[in-house]
């Protein structure tokens, strides 16, 4: 994994908040992805996940994954009753195939400035307000490894003007150094509380030259996928 190779980016503004991703895989392809979903014009779902394995299976099912979340999401549902289609249906073609995903969903909706989250195995979000870092309480089953969504239910949040959420795969906080040292979450929530005050294309790109400049450009055993939200002022 390089700083330029297979790199997928995509950026958004809609319903007061601007969102920045970025995925790159550790092999030619990848099993990480990320969506901004636009629902209407109060309310913006953006969704990351990680299908076990890499390389082109994984990918595929990565494909598979990402289509049926928009087909659910688009009937702009709550949260809970989206995830539970994602896994009834998503999850099937996973079972099937022996494999399984992680996913994390967010819905922010500008009328309430109400930031809503649900996950399936994967790390919950960080809501950064100022120095003050909160971690959603969200946990749940990964999606293919039940046949029903099983998870600890939405948790919800009230954003400020200029308030940063974080979305992120493991293989961001278990880069490796030449030494061995892993990135680790105090390191991505430091350098994402020291430049808040950036948009967040800005902020992605300096929290992933940190990242490069850390693992040195060294090849990854797995994908890295950031997906940056901040509220507008």
């Amino acid at each position: 994994m390089t700083l330029g190779t297979g790199r997928i980016e995509k950026q958004i503004i809609h319903a007061g908040i601007q969102g920045a991703g970025c995925s790159i895989p550790a092999d030619v392809e990848g099993g990480d992805f990320f969506d901004f979903i636009p629902l209407g014009g109060e309310r913006l779902i953006a969704a990351i996940g990680d299908v076990m394995g890499k390389g082109s299976t994984a990918a595929r099912q990565m494909k598979d994954l990402r289509v049926t979340l928009r087909t659910c999401a688009g009937n702009n549902m709550p949260l809970l009753a989206i995830m539970e289609q994602i896994n009834e249906m998503g999850g099937r073609q996973l079972r099937l195939a022996g494999s399984f995903a992680t996913l994390c969903l967010i819905s922010y909706e500008t009328r309430n400035a109400c930031l809503t989250s649900l996950c399936a195995g994967h790390p919950a979000p960080l809501v950064f307000n100022g120095s003050k870092v909160h971690v959603l309480k969200v946990r749940g089953a990964a999606l293919g490894l039940l046949e029903g969504y099983q998870g600890t239910g939405p948790d919800a949040v009230c954003l400020a003007p200029g308030d940063v959420i974080l979305l992120y795969t493991d293989g961001l906080v278990e880069a490796r150094n030449g030494q061995g040292e892993t990135y680790g979450l105090r390191r991505l929530e430091e350098i994402t509380s020291a430049n808040s005050c950036h948009n967040a294309t800005e902020l992605r790109e300096t929290i992933l030259n940190d990242l490069f400049t850390f693992t040195g450009c060294r090849q990854q055993r797995d994908d890295v996928t950031l997906v940056v939200l901040k509220t507008g002022r």
